[in-house]
């Protein structure tokens, strides 16, 4: 179905899941029918699949859009250019040469002499520049790029299935069915009737077009995959039919048609008169240059191979070459560029001129060429003005040679042996003297043999006859395997022409002027030699500059398109119902979202996502009727609406009606789906990275332990662009006279031992981020307490925050509990922003349960007001909690069971809390008595209620009191009840879990613990164990009692909201820091370490409810030696050799957490009472570069 969401209630817009039902009247809509007792259900019919037909035929009959650019449509093999030009532009080029060998097997051949159909489809003509996209440059760049990398595409080669094909003919049919019958598996020999293989590529096409070098490349690259050519051998002479029954199981006809005409006039059996087929192929069967030194040549024709002709006479050494044809160059099948050039090198031409009669001298040589003038008069056939000749207007050119150049014809003098050693089937040629085969499938006349190419369809490219290849070799395939032998499958493709042809007006103004690269080539005054002309593309930048100018017409969303996938399943037709359309602007308005209507169905899912989901009505429909459309609200750009910019809309869109806005070129590319879990905020949502070869293309939702509908936020979603930048830190850099000189790791840690090693072990200090996984943290506190012997450890993201947040973690409500609640209330999260995924849980569970919400904020507009049902304005979150718990305990109110049983400390909290004086609490707050007392009602009264909190807002005593407070009430640890922890970092929790501390160890056991410190000693085979560091860090830092200071995947100094700390770090002798980029921090280092993304080297996270998430590598690694590694090599550079790998620091880890049994007593809980507030957040963004980065070019690209 294509208006069916399973996060969304059922919608029936689009009747494409309708079925029968037994006693019910007509089709129903299958996603809103009810099921009951004893139905009986009909899925599967011909009237339901010709209703589902229908259904899908309306939608497209108003789908004006083009599923595939004209360029790939045009292309007879189908190569994706758009798709391409789009890796090209990520600088992928094997990759570009990979998706173009799916269909072209020899891309830096067509890169060079392909007619190009492409770049006449281009819309770039379209625009004022008047020059498509450099299709063919493009696809020689990568090619070339990719010929020489020492890591080129290699197709994959499947099993082998034991069968052997033979393909007679070694041009680019038999050359590319080689190459897709190889790869299936197939053994495949190529017999070839020249001495070298490459057919009319070699033989036919001058090396100043085409170099053999190149050529010999390209047939290398397919005999590596195990094809073999032999050579000389040529079927019904020195190779019998009879031999390939008896030794293949299937052969494959590639014979080419290589046989010239003549004039076709008076006198073209004259002396030096040739074909010109006939002309190319001899001078490299022999290698013999002609010399036309003195002569004059007159070429006949108007198509490529007249265009090699000309330009080959002129290389050798032709006085004069004319090229005579009967037409003007409008009407001319050569490549445009092909004439232009030949014009540079000084061929002369005789247009709407026809040869009449070749004049010989008494040798019986030509002597001149009699033509007669003529007039385009009526089209004929082709669509072509039909030439008609001027009466009288007959002259005479004086001409040496002349070279036909008007068509060529297919040998089949091979046809006798095959008929001769087949019994009952017969291979038969068609009127034109070609051979005769399935149009669809290629198969000949006998079942085990199929052909392709120009001996198919006569004379035609390259790319046609490779196109014929890839058909021909589908059908071999089939035939090999015993299937039935069917064309494939072609799939339904929406087309813009389908409801009017495209014109210029449509195009203007939408696209910046890009001016065409042009081809460097050689200056016409060096080209008379067989020296390739063309060059290729300076570098990579004038490549790249290429791709920015195509205008991206193709789908980005084609392989993923529901719409597509079933109008294929059920053929439909787009022109089943023409008639009025409509067209609508694409709004790229909003940077990260753009709203394409022509490719909308009315599923509205977008529209119900926002609202049920994400809660923010963001979207809805405008007008009615046929002139329906979805827009954001009141008309307004998406940015200036409620909209959230969480990409939701995107995640749920069947089409491509609404699809990201990228920065990159975006092209519909296959991509490989790579799991990862979210290093943005600490719910721990399960990702896929959508790559190819490392670059990501796009981030989707996947489902996962914490988000089981698969929904990601705006952080993941758009915050991936740091994956892919080239500016990344590739080795380690050290300081040298205020500048940063690469270095080898090996000169990295030897530096760093010994400046470890030259101070006191007090005096170094290490720093882990809150983003970096458990496995790198608990290799930081190693390094530390093992090696260097040091207690100073520690995090910045949590520095001067106190202790509040260690154990805020315990007793929370599941995720999944949240639509079980009877209320939620918010205090201090904008939930909606930080923690969209949790937030989108709330919303739905107002939306789709009637769960009231209750915000409880100090902010004069919180981006949560609509979206609730009651707002509480306070003044201090910490005074306000206070006070509810102050008026809990005075009137009694307490659950005494859940106290006496289940908590300590309790009496002494209550006393000190009475102390404090209830007006004043109020009155801090900045909230009147009766908001408390209402506040205590609805939550204390409340069977399930669920509080949620956020560590960005709540400070650390405030986050205390609130565990008091549900602790008070008995609501902590319940089913449906209690607290929710967010905290601000994937990894906030595992700073506590792994001992990023100066008091706690490994699982949070304090680090003075006898038996602790005994098991320490004995995994990390050390005699000590430095025990609890008295003083604060930053006090350290401020009495510059450090000397070296280590800070692992935080940026202080950029995100120091004070500029308080900034001074403190600045001042330290010896400063190393390890991160992705050069952060503010990383330019106040001595030595900076390149650090590995998570999606490198795998390993796990612990969310915020201290659930343990692990994930892979997924995405290859950018430095020599990873994070993980790096640590281990400085611990084997202080004797600590018992690490290999990150599978070996896990299990080191497991081995030191504390070991829970199962019927062990629960825990008893702790009040806490806390004296006063601590609000000293000193570090923004959860002191994570990638946070500040993205966040800040986020509100940037919103604001712009």
């Amino acid at each position: 179905t294509l208006c069916h969401d399973e996060r969304l209630e059922p919608f029936s817009s689009c009747y494409v899941c309708i079925v029968e039902v037994e006693g019910m009247r007509g089709h129903q809509p299958a996603c809103s029918t009810h099921i009951k007792e004893g139905m009986k259900v009909v899925t599967d019919n011909e009237p339901i699949r010709q209703s589902r037909q229908m259904a899908l035929e309306l939608m497209l009959s108003n789908h004006y859009a083009d599923c595939l650019g004209p360029c790939k449509q045009t292309c007879p093999a189908g190569v994706d250019v758009q798709g391409y030009i789009a890796l090209i532009e990520k600088r992928l080029y094997s990759d570009a040469v990979a998706l173009i060998k799916e269909t072209n097997p020899l891309p830096a051949i067509c890169g060079r002499v392909c007619v190009r159909p492409c770049e006449v489809a281009c819309r770039r003509n379209l625009l004022d520049e008047s020059a498509p996209v450099g299709i063919d440059y493009l696809k020689r760049f990568a090619s070339d790029f990719d010929l020489d990398s020492p890591d080129k595409f290699v197709p994959e080669i499947k099993p082998s299935t034991g069968k052997k094909v033979a393909v007679i003919g070694a041009g680019p049919g038999g050359l590319s069915a080689g190459h897709f019958l190889q790869i299936e598996g197939h053994q495949v020999d190529i017999f070839e009737a020249a001495p070298q293989s490459g057919g009319w590529l070699r033989y036919g096409i001058p090396e100043y077009r085409l170099p053999n070098d190149i050529l010999d490349k390209e047939v290398k690259n397919i005999t590596d995959l195990g094809v073999n050519i032999f050579y000389n051998q040529k079927l019904g002479e020195n190779l019998s039919y009879q031999e390939l029954k008896d030794k293949y199981d299937a052969v494959v006809l590639t014979i080419g048609s290589q046989i010239g005409t003549g004039v076709g006039c008076e006198g073209d059996d004259a002396e030096n008169v040739f074909s010109g087929i006939d002309f190319l192929k001899n001078m490299e069967m022999t290698g013999q240059r002609y010399d036309f030194h003195g002569k004059s040549i007159a070429v006949i024709g108007g198509g490529n191979t007249a265009m090699d002709c000309c330009r080959t006479s002129l290389r050798c050494k032709a006085d004069n070459v004319y090229v005579i044809y009967r037409r003007t160059e409008k009407e001319m099948p050569a490549n445009p560029i092909e004439i232009h050039e030949s014009k540079l090198e000084g061929v002369e031409y005789l247009f709407l001129t026809l040869p009449k009669k070749i004049n010989k001298n008494k040798k019986g040589e030509v002597e001149s060429v009699t033509c007669i003038k003529m007039k385009l008069g009526e089209p004929d056939a082709s669509g072509r003005r039909r030439p008609v000749p001027i009466e009288g207007s007959e002259f005479e050119l004086k001409v040496d040679y002349v070279l036909a150049a008007i068509g060529q014809k297919t040998d089949v003098n091979f046809l006798g042996d095959i008929n001769a050693n087949t019994k009952g089937d017969k291979l038969e040629v068609n009127k034109w003297a070609d051979i005769d085969a399935d149009r669809e499938t290629l198969q000949t006349g006998i079942p085990s043999v199929f052909a392709a190419g120009d001996g198919v369809t006569g004379p035609a490219t390259i790319i046609e006859a490779i196109a014929q290849a890839k058909i021909a070799s589908n059908s071999a395939h089939q035939y090999l395997l015993g299937e039935e032998i069917k064309p494939l499958k072609q799939p339904f493709i929406s087309r813009r022409n389908n409801f009017r042809t495209q014109a210029q007006e449509d195009y203007q103004d939408l696209f910046q002027v890009q001016e065409r690269e042009e081809m460097p080539v050689l200056r016409a005054d060096q080209r008379m030699n067989f020296n390739e002309v063309e060059l290729g593309y300076a570098d990579e930048e004038v490549a790249i500059h290429e791709t920015q100018r195509c205008l991206e017409c193709g789908c980005t969303a084609f392989f993923n398109c529901d719409l597509q996938k079933y109008s294929t399943e059920y053929n439909a037709d787009q022109k089943g119902f023409a008639g009025e359309f409509n067209e609508y602007a694409v709004d790229f308005r909003h940077p990260y979202i753009e709203i394409d209507n022509n490719k909308c169905i009315l599923c509205s899912r977008c529209i119900r996502i926002c609202r049920d989901v994400v809660g923010a009505n963001a979207l809805g429909l405008v007008n009615r009727g046929f002139e329906t459309f979805v827009a954001p609200s009141m008309g307004e750009a998406l940015q200036d609406t409620n909209c959230e910019s969480c990409g939701m809309c995107i995640s749920t869109c069947p089409t491509g009606a609404i699809t990201e806005n990228v920065l990159f070129k975006p092209g519909p590319v296959q991509t490989t789906p790579s799991e990862a879990i979210c290093n943005y905020c600490s719910i721990g949502c399960s990702i896929t990275l959508n790559q190819v070869n490392g670059f990501v293309m796009s981030v989707s939702g996947n489902k996962g332990v914490v988000n089981q509908q698969g929904n990601i936020c705006r952080y993941p979603r758009f915050g991936y662009a740091y994956l892919n930048d080239k500016s990344r830190i590739g080795s380690p850099l050290k300081k040298i006279n205020g500048k940063f000189k690469e270095i080898s790791f090996e000169e990295a840690f030897k530096l760093i031992v010994e400046r470890i090693n030259a101070v006191k072990p007090d005096e170094n200090s290490f720093f882990a981020g809150a983003r970096l996984t458990n496995e790198e943290m608990y290799l930081i506190q190693k390094l530390a307490r093992a090696a260097v012997a040091t207690g100073n450890i520690g995090s910045f993201h949590y520095l001067t925050r106190g202790d509040g947040y260690r154990f805020n973690h315990q007793q929370n409500a599941p995720f999944d509990s949240i639509r079980k609640a009877g209320k939620i209330f918010l205090i201090g999260t904008d939930i909606n922003m930080d923690h969209a995924v949790a937030g989108f849980m709330v919303n739905n569970a107002r939306a789709k349960e009637g769960i009231p919400v209750i915000l409880v904020t100090n902010k004069k507009e919180s981006s949560m007001t609509h979206k609730v049902d009651k707002v509480i304005n306070v003044k201090s979150y910490y005074y306000f909690i206070k006070a509810v718990n102050h008026y809990l305990l005075t009137f009694g109110l307490e659950n005494d069971l859940f106290l006496r049983d289940r908590v300590i400390g309790q009496n002494e909290y209550r006393l000190q809390l009475l102390e404090e004086d209830f007006a004043t609490l109020v009155s801090n707050a900045g909230v009147l008595p009766k908001v408390i007392r209402e506040f205590v009602e609805e939550y204390n009264n409340e069977m399930n209620a669920i509080a949620i909190f956020s560590e960005k807002e709540i400070t650390s005593n405030s986050s205390l009191e609130l565990f008091n407070l549900a602790m008070i009430t008995g609501k902590l640890g319940k089913t449906a009840n209690g607290l929710i922890t967010l905290k601000e970092k994937n990894n906030s929790q595992g700073l506590f879990d792994m001992g990023i501390s100066r008091r706690t160890g490994v699982g949070g056991i304090p680090i003075d613990d006898e038996a602790y410190v005994m098991k320490l000693k004995e995994v990390w085979n050390v005699k000590d164990i430095p025990g609890i560091v008295a003083d604060c860090l930053i006090l350290k830092l401020s009495k510059k009692k450090m000397k070296n200071l280590f800070i692992f995947g935080e940026d202080p100094v950029g995100c120091d909201t004070t500029q308080t700390y900034s001074s403190l770090i600045k001042q330290i002798p010896f400063i190393v820091v390890q991160d992705y980029f050069i952060t503010d921090t990383a330019k106040e280092a001595d030595l900076i370490l390149p650090a590995s993304f998570p999606t490198e080297i795998g390993g796990t996270f612990s969310n915020t409810q201290k659930a343990i998430l692990e994930f892979e590598p997924v995405l290859p690694s950018r430095i020599e030696i990873s994070s993980i590694m790096q640590f281990i090599e400085l611990l084997k550079g202080f004797g600590l050799n018992d690490l290999e790998n990150r599978d070996d620091v896990f299990g080191e880890i497991i081995r030191l957490l504390p070991h829970v049994e199962e019927d062990q007593p629960e825990e008893r809980l702790t009040m806490v009472y806390t004296g006063q507030d601590n609000p000293n957040r000193s570090f923004d963004y959860g002191c994570d570069y990638l946070v500040k980065r993205f966040e800040e070019e986020f509100e940037e690209r919103l604001r712009v």
